[in-house]
């Protein structure tokens, strides 16, 4: 028994003796994987990879062994790297494109001397499935998320495509076991050109796979593929209501409210549009940003009339993009308001003047009795009411 021993720790002996000589001189090479398979689970685009150990290395307790797996992200035209210790991965691939996967073997432990090996590449690539003519594929297909409520996807017909066909349309994401049809077409002349979603067929933040194809008793069509974040496609609704306030500083402040929506407050940003009548009649423009809910105009000048309207979107920190909402109606603030006021102003205060010299004048105080000069009295008012009405005279030149 200590003979058997002796002779199993000798083998294991000289094999990493091996190990390291063939470390040493580069002459060693680790075998790829093998029996490498590409899977369609029927999910409109992702797609199972998986492989074995190779033969060579199945009983090898000495080393741990992971493997480099890389695949082509058509997406995002370049090669997307995962190592991992697993025989198996699941990736999103665009399904009209090809699909290109390859995998290696890495190695590290006792039996390389700690330095880790790597297998040369055993590679799989797929041809896409595109038949039928390229003219046939649907076109202009686009998506809005209106309000976080429903979804509509709506599509152009193909450029070749024959009469008496008709687009199908079949969506899946991670909450289904299998892809689905459209719940509720949308048409235009008796042919399907979009989808409806409703909230209970949607996900946010997760993979939603499109298919359109199209039957035809003529010819075989060519399938569409696309592949959406719907957070990313949210088209808030239209604000309803801007209200403006006049300060006294001759500032306005611009505040509006939002609709019943399900999308939160700190998710979206705004642009107030201003509109001012210029030099010549010629309207001047404005534009700004805000994640506030009130806007204060830095300037009303004089008579002039100034309008706002209102927009939003959603926020980079809720999502990587979106659609503008429709603006809302113009509410206008005409700078004649602040004229008009201080004019009155000034009225009160010079019938107040006018009231009280007027009553001094036929005032008869006795005894004692003065002598007062008619027309004296008539010159005093005229230069009094003269003294009142030149500021008011200068401020209505200015003003208009």
């Amino acid at each position: 028994m200590l003979k058997s021993k002796t002779w199993q720790l000798t083998a294991i002996l000289m094999l990493i003796s091996d190990w390291s000589q063939c470390i040493k001189s580069q002459e060693c090479t680790v075998d790829p994987p093998e029996n490498i398979g590409i899977d369609d689970p029927g999910h409109l685009g992702p797609l199972y990879i998986h492989w074995t150990a190779p033969a060579s290395l199945t009983n090898l307790t000495a080393c741990s062994m992971r493997y480099h797996l890389e695949y082509f992200n058509t997406y995002q035209s370049r090669w997307t790297v995962i190592r991992t210790v697993r025989t198996w991965y699941r990736a999103q691939f665009d399904l009209e494109k090809e699909v290109r996967v390859r995998i290696s073997t890495l190695l590290k432990g006792a039996c390389t001397n700690g330095t880790e090996l790597k297998s040369p590449f055993t590679e799989m690539v797929l041809p896409p499935n595109n038949t039928g003519p390229v003219g046939s594929r649907v076109q202009g297909f686009g998506c809005v998320f209106y309000q976080k409520e429903f979804m509509e996807c709506t599509w152009e017909t193909g450029l070749e495509e024959p009469t008496q066909s008709q687009y199908s349309l079949y969506f899946w994401h991670r909450e289904m076991e299998q892809a689905e049809e459209c719940p509720q077409y949308i048409h235009s002349n008796g042919v399907r050109t979009g989808c409806k979603f409703t909230e209970e067929s949607l996900s946010e933040f997760s993979d939603f796979n499109i298919c359109i194809n199209s039957s035809s008793p003529e010819v075989v069509l060519r399938s569409a593929f696309f592949s959406l974040q719907i957070q990313n496609y949210v088209k808030p609704a239209a604000i309803e209501t801007v209200h403006l306030e006049a300060s006294p500083d001759r500032r306005l402040q611009v505040q509006w409210d939002l609709p019943n929506e399900r999308i939160p407050r700190h998710c979206l940003e705004y642009e107030v549009e201003a509109r001012e009548e210029g030099v010549g009649g010629q309207p001047l423009l404005q534009r700004n940003v805000t994640n506030e809910m009130t806007l204060t105009s830095l300037s009303m000048d004089g008579a002039r009339r100034k309008c706002f309207r209102v927009r939003s979107r959603m926020h980079h920190y809720c999502a990587d993009r979106g659609f503008w909402s429709d603006w809302s109606h113009w509410s206008c603030h005409s700078g004649n308001r602040f004229l008009h006021t201080e004019i009155i102003s000034w009225c009160i205060s010079l019938n107040s003047i006018h009231r009280f010299a007027c009553l001094f004048s036929s005032m008869h105080i006795s005894p004692p009795v003065y002598t007062v000069d008619v027309g004296s009295l008539q010159t005093l008012r005229l230069e009094s009411l003269k003294l009142i009405f030149q500021p008011l005279h200068k401020f209505l030149v200015t003003k208009l």
